[in-house]
């Protein structure tokens, strides 16, 4: 009964937790009972850190729409940025500013002899003022309601349309535009929607466009009825290269798509004509209202293939199936969104609710499908995807996957096959890829790629009970060559990679060859020196956490092809668990990593990695448990406000913050799930603490964390609440989107498991 009374407790904090204003903005729920987030901040932004110096946050808060065949940006100031992922990570409308778009959008009024002109886009115009400007964001749009001069009203909505299947979407978004004569006279109304045509790969973004490898140019076209305007994107090498055919994998893209914007007519004769000058298109209306008179009009915006207007055509068609042109209050594809979250209608706690829908949505707007592999996955985002065009690492993306299971199986199931389809025949999984299917050269090899599969695999299988999977054929990398095996053939390979190749080191703990979950633990070390004596506890208590899922999926499989694998499964296991208990013995807490028999990490600095897959492990009785969380809690979440760092104190004796002392959401949450096994009210109450809601009470000043956060949060350790990787520099407007899967798929992940406890 006590235990029932402390869940309940935990579960009521969120009960009790007021929806209220805050200096940045607050969240409310849209007519389908979905989460929007209203924003209030100033612009540009600033903010200043606990010692009163630039926090270098981002100047022009974002908020992510997409669906698996495009991304858009969207900005507090109206600016969006529209990504392609399909071929290679690239802005289509790039500013001069790197990681940033271009667009704008202005009114003119003209009424008797008079006129004014109002810019409605960018962080120096009418966007800045809040007395003037309604700012909403939500699931699948974005709304920007301004009242302007000589009493009109302009509300103007980017829509973004769901994907509906797996590998498919549009790859537009509609504008809708309402203009409103207040006045009592009438008044001639002149509306003007920009976007440049700039398309830069990501991962050049930061080089010299002179020095480029390749230059993209826009070549524009016109359909006669001045309805439809289309640029093509062509590419010249800029140095000498050797460029191999458009299907084949390569650095950079050379089959980039087209953009388009078509204007639609509403039945009131009231239609945008389009055009193009330069690289620019542009629609323009012009309209005469009467007083109290409306006028609303749309226009897409969007990629296709080539330069066939006919397949514009097309694209809009497919774009307006089911749209609810009239849905100005939350987008016009509400009612689809609605249909392609989870159902939480019986979950009583408004924040739980409000954060698990936008998460899901996160997950479904975050996913891209690669034309190179023929997958849709879940990209981690951050400084990978929007800074450096990267698509790694693996592990990552089936991390990202783990809260699919529940809410999307068809993507958790394609973002498996797309990390497979990075597999040597020898079982290797290649970190991951950038421009079209290309893998780098690269001084990584991670030694834990195989463990997060097998994770992923097993919540796969035990949730869906998708057990067919097993026998579904996938292939090798490079795709192009065409070499197939079934799902058990890799899991097969994997298991014999992990055992052979990455192997056990001294202490018969898994090695960590010259890169575990850390990128860059070594640091000082050089991995040419430690890799063949390194060992990773994290590694090595994976195993412990996910084996015995592993080995339970396969045995309900009832596979007659997994026998032999499950016998050596079993005996792996066994072997690691005698040898990591062994070096564990009465300790309050696991080592984090030995790189030969005198440099020992984390035998007396708790180190997060290894303890939450440690306290998952069955091996140990709940009262040990109890003992090693307690110690764990008091040394890294007890002196933090939002979470568990990632070490008690600095490794490396720099600034404690990133992988050396910053909350890390995949580190903290696998600990939520071991505290699950033992306590679940705790468990809930970490939900609580993890939770956007509770970084905007401790950090209402920081935008960066109420409705999306980067892969990191800095701890109390050092410039805390903040981002590791925004650092004082000129270069801080030109910060790269935060936008992470991590904050995103593991709360998600958590709160099933949870329920489902």
């Amino acid at each position: 009964m006590m235990k029932r009374i402390a869940l309940l407790a935990a579960v009521g904090w969120f009960l009790e937790q007021p929806v209220c204003a805050q200096p940045i903005g607050n969240w409310g729920m849209s007519a389908k009972a979905l989460p929007v987030y209203h924003y209030t901040g100033p612009l540009p932004f600033t903010a200043v850190d606990q010692n009163g110096q630039d926090a270098n946050l981002p100047e022009d808060p974002y908020f992510l729409l997409g669906n698996y065949r495009m991304a858009l940006i969207t900005h507090a100031s109206g600016r969006y940025q529209l990504l392609t992922a399909e071929r290679a990570w690239a802005r289509v409308n790039a500013a001069s500013q790197t990681n940033y778009g271009w667009n704008d959008a202005r009114v003119v009024v003209s009424a008797g002899r008079g006129s004014h002109t109002t810019d409605l886009v960018g962080v120096g115009t009418i966007a800045a003022d809040p007395n003037r400007v309604q700012k909403t964001f939500g699931v699948g749009f974005a709304r920007y309601d301004y009242q302007l001069p000589d009493q009109v009203r302009c509300t103007r909505v980017l829509s973004v349309k769901p994907s509906p299947v797996i590998h498919a979407g549009s790859p537009a978004f509609i504008v809708t535009v309402a203009l409103t004569n207040q006045s009592n006279q009438p008044q001639n109304l002149t509306y003007t929607e920009r976007v440049g045509v700039n398309f830069v790969l990501n991962s050049t973004q930061y080089t010299d466009p002179a020095k480029r490898p390749l230059r993209y140019r826009a070549r524009t076209s016109a359909a006669n009825d001045r309805q439809t305007v289309l640029a093509t994107i062509t590419h010249q090498p800029n140095e000498f290269l050797v460029l191999p055919g458009a299907s084949e994998r390569y650095p950079y893209d050379l089959a980039p798509p087209a953009l388009f914007m078509k204007a639609l007519p509403d039945g009131s004769g009231q239609t945008a004509t389009v055009g193009a000058t330069g690289d620019t298109l542009a629609a323009r209306v012009s309209t005469r209202l009467k007083p109290g008179q409306t006028v609303r009009f749309n226009l897409v915006i969007g990629l296709t293939k080539g330069a066939d207007l006919k397949a514009v055509d097309s694209e809009v068609a497919a774009l307006l199936a089911g749209a609810n042109t009239n849905g100005l209050a939350d987008g016009l594809f509400a009612e689809q969104w609605k249909k392609k979250l989870p159902d939480l209608s019986a979950e009583t706690s408004e924040v739980l609710k409000r954060e698990m829908l936008w998460n899901a949505h996160m997950l479904e707007a975050s996913a891209k499908y690669s034309d190179y592999f023929g997958e849709t996955f879940i990209p981690q985002g951050t400084v990978y995807s929007y800074y450096f065009g990267d698509n790694i690492s693996n592990r990552d993306h089936l991390q990202a996957a783990l809260a699919a299971c529940y809410t999307n199986p068809a993507l958790a199931k394609s973002t498996m096959r797309y990390v497979m389809k990075h597999t040597e025949a020898d079982g290797e999984i290649k970190r991951g890829n950038n421009g079209y299917g290309y893998t780098a050269p690269s001084i990584y090899k991670e030694s834990d790629e195989q463990l997060f599969f097998f994770l992923t695999l097993a919540e796969y299988l035990l949730i869906t009970n998708d057990y067919g999977f097993l026998n579904e054929p996938v292939a090798y990398y490079p795709a192009e060559a065409g070499r197939t095996d079934s799902v058990l053939t890799f899991v097969k390979k994997y298991f014999v990679y992990l055992r052979d190749e990455i192997g056990l080191g001294p202490n018969g703990l898994v090695r960590m060859l010259n890169s575990d979950w850390s990128d860059s633990f070594f640091h000082d070390h050089s991995p040419n020196i430690f890799a063949g004596s390194a060992e990773s506890h994290l590694n090595s208590a994976l195993v412990l956490a996910t084996f015995p899922k592993l080995i339970t999926a396969l045995e309900k499989a009832d596979n007659p092809q997994a026998a032999s694998l499950l016998t050596a499964l079993r005996q792996y296991r066994t072997t690691v668990a005698e040898n990591y208990l062994r070096d564990l013995g009465s300790r309050t807490f696991s080592a984090r990593a030995y790189l030969n028999s005198k440099l020992k990490f984390g035998l007396d600095n708790v180190c997060l990695e290894p303890q939450g897959y440690l306290l998952q492990a069955p091996d140990l009785t709940s009262e040990r448990k109890r003992e090693i969380y307690a110690y764990v809690k008091s040394r890294l979440l007890t002196p933090e406000k939002i979470g568990a760092r990632s070490r008690e104190r600095s490794l490396w004796g720099r600034n404690p913050d990133g992988e050396d002392g910053g909350i890390w959401f995949s580190l903290e949450y696998p600990l939520l799930l071991g505290v699950a096994t033992f306590d679940k009210a705790e468990a809930w109450s970490l939900l609580s603490t993890f939770s956007f809601a509770n970084f905007a009470r401790q950090y209402p000043n920081y935008w960066v964390g109420h409705w999306t956060a980067a892969d990191e949060v800095n701890s109390t350790l050092h410039r805390e609440g903040l981002y590791a990787f925004w650092v004082p520099s000129p270069d801080r407007k030109r910060a790269f989107q935060g936008y992470c899967s991590h904050p995103h798929s593991w709360p998600l992940f958590c709160y099933f498991k949870l329920k489902a406890l």
